[in-house]
């Protein structure tokens, strides 16, 4: 099992979204507290692609939201980087998911835990 550790780079991505639709930060703290990475796609570098599903979406999880986590094994954590709407994209590319690798790393650098 891991600890969710949310930066304030994901939170910042999150607020748009979670504003219009209002369980969608309650779907994500499920979702991480649930963490189990054979139950969702590899991307790469430790990172997984977790399928949402928000009760504000009635269509389920098809084009509902996606998240990023990285998971950090020796610390136990698992790490939200992205959030986007399936909806609105098709699919995240590698350099958008490098991307954002960058700046959590960057970001968990200057992070006490």
């Amino acid at each position: 099992m891991y600890q969710p550790l949310v930066l304030p780079y994901f939170r910042r991505q999150l607020e748009p979204h979670a504003s219009k639709y209002r369980h969608l930060k309650d779907a994500v703290a499920i979702a991480l507290d649930d963490f189990r990475k054979e139950q969702h796609a590899h991307v790469g570098h430790n990172v997984y692609k977790v399928r949402l599903r928000s009760k504000d979406i009635p269509r389920g999880k098809s084009k509902s939201f996606r998240m990023l986590v990285l998971v950090r094994e020796t610390e136990g954590y698992v790490v939200p980087m992205t959030l986007y709407f399936k909806g609105d994209r098709d699919d995240i590319t590698k350099k958008e998911v490098n991307r954002h690798l960058e700046n959590i790393l960057l970001e968990l650098q200057f992070t006490s835990l």
